[in-house]
């Protein structure tokens, strides 16, 4: 199964320790039991390493007499089936949520080779691994121990097809195919796998969904607040013919949920709607990363203040005074494709600024990352004289393709994950490569 990338081989490369997370010290270790292999001698003496940068190169301590050196590589096994739980080599820290608003530290094991280096006087660390191990570690990065067979199933599905189409390739220029977090695919390693996640992998191992003869781009997000938006809302390059916008439920309704924001507010009948998961532990079914709120429906106060910071943070601009929102195009689900900020500038005068992507305005109206940009303001109409904004707001992420809180609800009525990526996915087939 080549990848986009052009490497021609079953793996893939993920950054996981980026330069702009500023971690110049880190450790590494691993089971007594484990066969590790490297660049240095003296690895079968040792099961931890510790890492720091002098004069541009790393310092290693661990193992007597190991000099300056420029990298390091270590490698173990990573065939899928022989994963468990914390197998591999152990990184400590890792950012996780990175650049959201629920960025943290943790630590996580990774099988495979991990190639650590220093750029921009920071340590660097990319793991290549096996595609199949990668993405049944990636279903249980993205789901809870708890979460329901199908479910796993699915998103293993949807991050092999992900992972092999590679569309985006945003990170082919750093040196790796894909991040270790949110901006690509979130991969903790084996940190969080189970019996009951490996399971999937290894029953689904080399399922994909075609399209045209062509491995889907296989986009997903937490929640979609009710209705599937479209591609070509979020991201340029026009309609994909399987990403298109429904309602996320047994039964399509006529219109989409932009005609009427107070109806999608009361609509309660998805897959992805709370009321399905009062007696469920989301936390359980969904992993340990996420912060724990509200995904279907939400609000948020954030201070005008805090705009204009952002406002001067992302556009370069400094005004005196936020005075009214305007939203111009919405997507299908709701979603701003851009708007307009009126107030007044530095120089006293009247001032307008575009905010454009689903993206930016999710940057611009929070303090790390709004939940998603479905949302209308709730004190617009006192907003000039107010000196903060209420947004309230559906679903969280993009929305586009596998809602991730609609496929748990659906695997909670007993559907089978072929049905489940059928409704996310429509028009394309399923084939074993």
């Amino acid at each position: 199964m080549p990848i986009s990338s052009g490497l021609n081989s079953d793996n893939i490369r993920v950054g996981i320790v980026l330069p702009e997370d500023k971690i110049n010290r880190t450790s590494l270790s691993w089971s007594s039991g484990m066969k590790i292999t490297g660049n240095i001698p003296g690895l079968e003496t040792t099961q931890n390493l510790d890492l720091s940068i002098d004069a541009g190169k790393l310092r290693i301590n661990g193992i007597a007499g190991t000099p300056l050196i420029d990298q390091l590589i270590l490698s173990c096994p990573d065939k899928v089936e022989n994963l468990s739980a914390e197998y591999g080599i152990h990184i400590d820290p890792v950012i996780a949520g990175r650049g959201f608003h629920w960025e943290k530290p943790i630590s996580v094991d990774f099988p495979g080779e991990l190639k650590i280096t220093i750029q921009d006087e920071q340590i660097k660390i990319v793991n290549t691994v096996n595609v199949e191990a990668y993405v049944a570690c990636v279903a249980t990065s993205e789901m809870g121990a708890e979460a329901p067979a199908d479910l796993l199933a699915a998103q293993t599905v949807v991050a092999r097809c992900w992972s092999l189409a590679l569309a985006e390739a945003k990170h082919l220029s750093e040196g790796f195919d894909v991040c270790n977090d949110d901006c690509c695919q979130r991969y903790q390693g084996t940190s969080f796998l189970t019996e009951h996640s490996l399971k999937a992998a290894v029953d689904t191992k080399g399922e994909v969904l075609i399209y045209d003869n062509k491995i889907i781009d296989a986009r997903y997000s937490k929640n979609c607040g009710g209705m599937v938006e479209a591609y070509d809302t979020i991201w340029e390059g026009g309609m994909v013919p399987y990403l298109i916008p429904l309602w996320d439920a047994p039964k399509q309704r006529p219109g989409y949920a932009v005609d009427d924001f107070d109806d999608l507010w009361n609509y309660d009948e998805a897959y992805c709607s709370s009321k399905r998961f009062e007696s469920v532990n989301l936390a359980g079914m969904l992993g340990k990363v996420d912060v724990s709120g509200s995904y279907y429906r939400w609000e948020q106060t954030m201070s005008k203040a805090d705009i204009l910071k952002n406002l001067k943070k992302y556009t370069g601009l400094t005004w005196q005074r936020l005075d009214g929102i305007r939203i111009m195009e919405r997507g299908p689900s709701s979603r701003i494709k851009y708007l307009f900020l009126d107030g007044i500038d530095q120089k006293g005068q009247a001032a307008e600024q575009m905010v454009k992507s689903e993206y930016g305005i999710r940057q611009m109206f929070s303090e790390s990352f709004l939940y998603s940009s479905a949302f209308i303001v709730k004190n617009d109409a006192s907003l000039k004289d107010d000196d903060h904004v209420v947004l309230r707001g559906v679903g969280w992420g993009h929305g586009v393709g596998l809602c991730q809180m609609g496929a748990l609800g659906m695997a909670l009525d007993n559907i089978n994950y072929k049905k489940i990526l059928s409704h996310y996915y429509p028009g394309t087939t399923f084939i074993k490569l």
